[in-house]
């Protein structure tokens, strides 16, 4: 992908990637550039690595017998297959480090895989539904899952101890009006609870009523926060009345939400934080977060992608009416200035960002050396 003098982008198709016999559900890289992981409906995960000629005697590429070489710019060979769910495989997501990675499928099981050894490590069998959602804590420590059963769980990966389960909570007033501090505390099960207005907990998030494939979740690049879709809000416990959103869990309080972001009418289903961190924008008196910098959240709905940021409790932008069937995923670029959007209508939407449009990239203060 490369941007023209115009303004407009130019895409170039480098590889064709055809091992998979099923749909392929979702595709990403490991942070560290290195390999691709594809996951499909037959219970398979691929990982792919790029051929160089320093890799040429190690990589076999007789599974790519189908490839016309010299109609690729780049050749990227099947690596090793994970095999263990037993059903379609919803979502996955890479460790931090590039050495794991974990799947949520319809078994209703989440497995994290050991990348080089191509094995399963842990299998997370507490869903009582698809799950339909994997993130990992940018900080190594933490694995969630969001499962058609309407609950949140958060594992410490390396236990693999269940720290906490959410599928209940109370009904939060719509508006915060106290500064969130995300980093006062590190306990996960802290029962402290936010501004509410009721003390009867209410389901926080869609049962299987709701028809989507996907409830992606996702941690925002400082490790501070999680971002859960397919959340509800309960007006009031007796009426029943309900409304769409997405729950903002802070790390230090994993079993219960710290405040929501309101959609549309419709429910969410993809969270995706721009990985970079953004300077505090002038004359917010009141913040949602008490940050010294700004993250950004992308939101998906079935027809729209609306923007946050963690300094105000609304919606700082809205893009729609970008495909003509409902939206499956979203990626950032590193650099923070294009947006992707995948849909079931075939295409994908590319959103760019022209310098400073989200804000001045955040340096962080240099330290004095003092102690």
């Amino acid at each position: 992908m490369t941007r023209q003098e115009d303004g407009s982008l130019k895409l170039d198709c480098v590889s064709d990637l055809v091992r998979h016999q099923k749909p392929v559900n979702v595709v990403k890289f490991s942070p560290s550039s290195e390999y691709l992981a594809s996951a499909d409906d037959e219970s398979y995960i691929i990982l792919w690595k790029q051929k160089t000629d320093l890799d040429a005697p190690e990589l076999p590429d007789e599974d790519n017998e189908k490839i016309d070489s010299s109609e690729t710019k780049e050749q990227w060979v099947q690596l090793k297959v994970l095999r263990g769910h037993l059903n379609d495989i919803y979502d996955i997501c890479w460790s931090p480090d590039s050495v794991h990675l974990i799947s949520g499928s319809v078994d209703n099981s989440a497995i994290i895989w050991d990348v080089a050894k191509g094995k399963r490590i842990a299998l997370l069998p507490e869903a009582k539904n698809f799950v339909q959602g994997v993130a990992w804590d940018p900080e190594n420590v933490y694995v969630s899952t969001l499962s058609s059963d309407g609950k949140c769980r958060t594992y410490n990966w390396r236990t693999h101890k269940l720290v906490a389960a959410v599928s209940k909570g109370k009904v939060l007033r719509p508006h915060q009006t106290e500064t969130i501090e995300p980093f006062q505390s590190s306990d996960p099960n802290s029962t402290e609870t936010g501004s509410t207005e009721s003390d009867k907990p209410v389901r926080i998030f869609h049962d299987d009523t709701l028809k989507t494939f996907f409830r992606r979740l996702s941690y925002s690049p400082d490790g501070s926060l999680l971002a859960a879709p397919a959340g509800c809000i309960t007006s009031s416990p007796d009426t029943g009345v309900t409304m769409s959103a997405t729950w903002i869990f802070l790390r230090r309080k994993l079993s219960s939400p710290a405040l929501y972001y309101p959609s549309l009418n419709q429910p969410t289903m993809v969270t995706r934080w721009c990985p970079l961190l953004f300077t505090l924008r002038e004359g917010v008196h009141s913040p949602v977060f008490s940050l010294p910098y700004r993250m950004v959240l992308a939101v998906a709905t079935k027809t729209a992608i609306l923007l946050y940021d963690t300094q105000h409790a609304v919606p700082i932008a809205m893009i729609s009416n970008i495909h003509y069937t409902k939206l499956t995923d979203l990626s950032w670029s590193s650099d923070g200035k294009m947006l992707i959007a995948s849909s079931t209508d075939g295409y994908c939407s590319i959103i760019t960002f022209t310098d400073g449009e989200l804000g001045s990239n955040y340096v962080p203060p240099k330290s004095d050396g003092t102690s």
